[in-house]
């Protein structure tokens, strides 16, 4: 019987590409990744598992997988399996469909990489989120080609997720003026300067003022709050809106923040103002301060 059970094994290996016997205990022997720590079953729809002569690893994304191979030269690479966007199932990662782009974002990276199983679930999956047909190959070198501008994502997210953890728990009041940033979470400010010190504002005008009051320093990130989410955005690429009837914060003038384009598009048709960056936004904030002392 044992004999039986074993040859049915090595058949369905043969026949699948052995997915059938690494799933069985994939996600048990590899609960998370080995390279950024995250949940692999929370990524059960892009993960990898790579086996070794010496044994097998298992990846939330082709990111992590093409890093996990790059550290590991002096093992012996047997082959490669990922998980079926659709079915979540593993499948040999060199026979598999593979989506590149669209509107997706991906996991680990800017440029996402997706793969399928079946042909007919890549061109639904690119017909309802863009993006094109590629090969294991095309996936694998495109991953390389990124690291460098995903790497750069990743600190980004996680500079800004320090400096959420800081903002208003650290500074509840504006250092200017003693309002409750809380109050006006829509516009208030966090600078973080390259020397390790951080000040929060309630807005602009004060994070101009402090600015102004601490030319012998260089800022290394700057964050506002997203006038719809309230959550801390990059300055810096926030779409912003300059004046309109909504009085702004410490200034007449309004100076409102947005993360997404469209969000910022709706409030000019429903208060006015003008689309602007940040540094004519700054501009303005100066240009103001007078006006407002008069």
């Amino acid at each position: 019987m044992k004999r039986n059970i074993f040859f049915l094994c090595v058949i369905l290996f043969h026949f699948t590409g052995g997915s059938v016997v690494f799933a069985q205990d994939d996600l048990k022997r590899h609960p998370s990744c080995p390279f950024c720590g995250m949940d692999r079953r929370q990524y059960a729809h892009s993960r990898m598992l790579i086996e070794y002569a010496e044994g097998t690893t298992g990846t939330c994304s082709i990111h992590c997988a093409a890093s996990e191979i790059s550290v590991h030269r002096d093992k012996t690479l047997v082959s490669m399996r990922v998980a079926d966007y659709s079915t979540r199932n593993l499948i040999p990662a060199e026979k598999a469909f593979w989506v590149m782009g669209g509107k997706k974002a991906g996991v680990m990276t800017k440029r996402a990489k997706w793969a399928f199983k079946e042909k007919g679930e890549a061109e639904r999956f690119i017909k309802e989120n863009g993006g094109r047909h590629a090969t294991f190959h095309d996936a694998m070198r495109a991953t390389f080609e990124d690291m460098y501008e995903d790497i750069k994502m990743i600190q980004e997210k996680r500079k800004a997720k320090q400096m959420k953890m800081m903002d208003l728990k650290t500074f509840p009041e504006c250092k200017y003026c003693g309002m409750i940033r809380e109050k006006y979470a829509h516009s208030r400010a966090l600078i973080e300067y390259d020397e390790g010190t951080a000040v929060g504002t309630c807005s602009v005008h004060c994070l101009a003022i402090d600015l102004a009051l601490n030319t012998d320093k260089t800022p290394k990130a700057v964050m506002v709050g997203d006038y719809s989410s309230k959550k801390l955005i990059d300055a810096e690429k926030a779409f912003w809106v300059l004046g309109g009837n909504k009085m702004g914060v410490m200034s007449i003038r309004g100076k409102w923040a947005f993360e997404e384009k469209a969000e910022c598009s709706k409030f000019i048709a429903e208060n006015g103002g003008r689309l602007a960056n940040f540094d004519e936004v700054m501009k303005a904030s100066f240009q103001d301060m007078y006006e407002i002392l008069r």
